[in-house]
């Protein structure tokens, strides 16, 4: 049976442009299999574009209803990318249970400040590493000093402790930090420092058992060719037996399956031949060319 799915999945009830039906009935038009519904979480707390804490029920009572609605023509979930930050917020399924998630996404976007930096003794907040590049860069200087070696190896420190540590089923864009280097170049993939670091990610995956995304959603957001993981980390990945899945991070309509057979042509040439999909009994493994876009 041919899969066509994305469980990454974001709409106007965090940062996204179209509301879940819209999503719905474009993943229909594009032959999409299954759509899985991940809005931002920080529970119990939220930014901007996190879903508020007031939200949840509704939110969750909406997706229900479209599963509903459509579910004899595609398969609908309904899941959370929750954010760690280190003693806040964990994607941790005990937490997210009250809102009965078929799924979690667990993501590190804000890596906490080593220390204060500067001649004011203020707490200086976490570094964002999914932001523009120029809050990227300013969020580097404010709360490493700088430091990117320190910044970026702290922030694999944190995915590893939320690998570690927390109850869920995807590790979100994995090496995010890439996504601003190639226009800010503030760190090197090639340092022996940044190897060890994928080195030792990839083995807490492994032994997690979790399944890792292929993230598309950069190349929607104009940053070509940026797909994460990196290749090498994908060779990695295999090598270590870490399921993955394609995913396409969308924020509208018009980016389902943005650079779908591209992510796929990245999976074969690491070696993966099989990706992970969503069945009511839990996760199951198809063929990778079952996950073509066409």
């Amino acid at each position: 049976m041919k899969r066509i799915a994305s469980y990454h999945v974001h709409t106007t009830w965090c940062d996204g442009h179209d509301s879940p039906e819209a999503m719905v009935r474009a993943a229909i038009e594009q032959n999409m299999t299954d759509i899985g519904f991940s809005a931002h979480a920080m529970w119990p707390f939220a930014s901007e574009w996190h879903l508020s804490p007031a939200s949840y029920g509704d939110y969750a009572a909406e997706i229900r209803s479209l599963k509903e609605k459509y579910g004899a023509e595609i398969r609908i979930s309904r899941g959370f990318e929750a954010d760690y930050l280190e003693g806040a917020s964990a994607p941790d399924r005990a937490t997210y249970s009250p809102f009965s998630p078929d799924y979690l996404i667990g993501s590190v976007h804000y890596v906490p400040a080593p220390a204060v930096f500067g001649k004011k003794s203020k707490k200086v907040e976490p570094w964002c590493v999914d932001a523009p590049a120029a809050e990227v860069a300013r969020g580097l200087e404010r709360a490493f000093g700088g430091d990117a070696k320190k910044a970026v190896s702290a922030y694999w420190g944190r995915v590893r402790e939320m690998i570690e540590g927390a109850d869920f089923d995807i590790i979100g864009h994995i090496d995010i930090p890439r996504k601003r280097n190639g226009e800010l170049r503030f760190f090197s993939e090639t340092e022996s420092w940044y190897r060890r670091e994928i080195k030792n990610t990839v083995k807490a995956a492994a032994h997690s058992g979790k399944i890792m995304e292929i993230n598309t959603g950069a190349i929607a957001r104009g940053i070509r060719d940026m797909i994460y993981p990196s290749l090498e980390f994908l060779n990695l990945a295999f090598e270590a037996g870490v399921p993955i899945t394609i995913n396409s991070d969308s924020h509208a309509t018009d980016s389902l399956l943005c650079a779908y057979d591209q992510a796929r042509r990245l999976a074969l040439d690491a070696g993966y031949r099989s990706a992970s999909f969503l069945d009511d009994g839990g996760w199951t493994s198809a063929p990778l060319d079952s996950a073509l876009a066409d």
